[in-house]
């Protein structure tokens, strides 16, 4: 399954540009936030309540599963046995709004595996960078390990994190 992730910045152009992208390059699936508009019923698009993330499939992949209705800031589908979360948190969202989304989002990918959670925008304004580099796990459980907590920074402290 060939995935792209792309934010249109509410651009129309870009969204055309887009599905020519997508085309050209064989995608399954693109992972998009802040699209223009909701394309026709011929695409299989899976939008937020907010239209701000959005997973599209393409390709002829059938979609397994998805929301029963639209979710705020955050949307899922089951496609190819892997459960795909597109999450858009703006910058205009409060401490409590961010805790609150992924609090959300974290309830419904409780039981979804194997799974692949892209999250968009969050940081961007911040202008950190993730300081996690290694293989070393951060949490192990009855069903294996995996490196769940991510640390991120300020670019000029990461020269005084190395090897984080």
């Amino acid at each position: 399954m060939r995935i792209l992730q792309l934010n249109l910045n509410h651009c129309r152009s870009a969204q055309d540009l887009l599905s020519q992208t997508v085309r050209e390059l064989g995608i399954n699936v693109a992972i998009v936030c802040d699209q223009y508009k909701n394309p026709g019923p011929h695409y299989t698009w899976i939008a937020d309540s907010n239209r701000q993330a959005v997973i599209w499939v393409r390709g002829g992949l059938p979609v397994q599963d998805r929301p029963s209705r639209p979710l705020s800031f955050f949307t899922w589908a089951r496609v190819s046995d892997v459960y795909i979360f597109s999450v858009y948190a703006p910058p205009r969202l409060s401490i409590t709004e961010f805790s609150s989304l992924l609090t959300n989002m974290m309830e419904e990918a409780q039981d979804k595996r194997p799974l692949l959670v892209i999250l968009l925008d969050a940081f961007s304004v911040l202008d950190v960078v993730l300081l996690n580099t290694g293989r070393t796990s951060t949490f192990t459980g009855p069903q294996g390990s995996s490196i769940i907590d991510l640390s991120f920074a300020s670019d000029s402290l990461t020269p005084r994190v190395a090897g984080w």
